[in-house]
């Protein structure tokens, strides 16, 4: 069974469990935010969709078959999510990239989970590429699936163990330089650490954008800088790279 981990922080079952039990503390009133839960399978819709609302009552779990059906949600609480599961389809597959690019469309700031019964390296940053706060393998239990949603629900983000395991076991094998914890922020300007921040958000291209008041090529070129002073090969490696450096320099600002 898959293990959960938020960017290399591994939590034991029974932490999963607590967590699942409301130890979170998710602060949403009851029925105010939505997760909508997408599957092309009726039954698995069905199914998944009834024991995640009567595990998440915080939520109100609405099971839809694609993702334009969300045309008709516009005014989106605060901690929705989406969760999109794709079963055995490559996150590469236009089908796939096609839901994911509506998604981005339709709920641009609301937080995208992949569940999936795929569970390699490539699949998971190709994931988080396509904008993906979250990957859930489909060998989760529906009481660490929980544990997630409220996770990431509060600006988390989820990458399984063995994943983690992977990224990490590369960056020891490839040339790269890790940037000291407490300094390498200095190294970028300041509109680049605003990019940093927001990346580290699960936020996409149009969406920091629109936040920072700038076009969206203009924020590719600043994370095409940030990858070049990090030696990562991609957005995922940006942020595991970048997550602790970015929290020791919020905790000494706030000092």
């Amino acid at each position: 069974m898959e293990r959960a981990a938020t960017f290399g922080l591994e939590t034991n079952d029974k932490a999963l469990a607590a967590m699942a039990n409301g130890a979170m503390g998710a602060s949403v009133e009851a029925g105010s935010a939505l997760l909508f839960f997408i599957d092309r399978q009726r039954m698995g819709r069905d199914c998944i969709s009834q024991q995640l609302a009567s595990l998440l009552s915080e939520w109100r779990v609405e099971p839809i078959s694609e993702a334009g059906e969300l045309h008709r949600h516009v005014d989106w609480a605060p901690s929705s999510l989406l969760i999109l599961n794709t079963h055995g389809e490559s996150m590469d597959s236009p089908e796939v990239a096609g839901e994911m690019a509506t998604l981005a469309k339709l709920a641009p700031a609301v937080p995208i989970l992949v569940m999936s019964e795929r569970c390699d390296a490539s699949e998971v940053t190709s994931a988080f590429g396509l904008g993906a706060r979250g990957y859930l393998p489909t060998s989760l239990a529906i009481s660490e699936v929980t544990a997630i949603v409220r996770l990431v629900a509060q600006g988390g983000t989820y990458v399984p163990a063995n994943i983690l395991a992977t990224l990490f076991e590369n960056h020891r094998s490839a040339p790269t330089q890790f940037p000291d914890e407490t300094k390498w922020p200095c190294n970028f300007s300041p509109r680049q650490l605003q990019v940093l921040e927001r990346l580290n958000e699960g936020k996409q291209n149009k969406v920091i954008a629109y936040e920072l008041g700038m076009a969206e090529s203009t924020v590719k070129v600043h994370i095409r800088h940030i990858m070049k002073k990090l030696n990562a090969r991609n957005r995922t490696q940006v942020v595991l790279m970048s997550r602790n450096a970015l929290q020791v320099r919020s905790a000494s600002a706030a000092a």
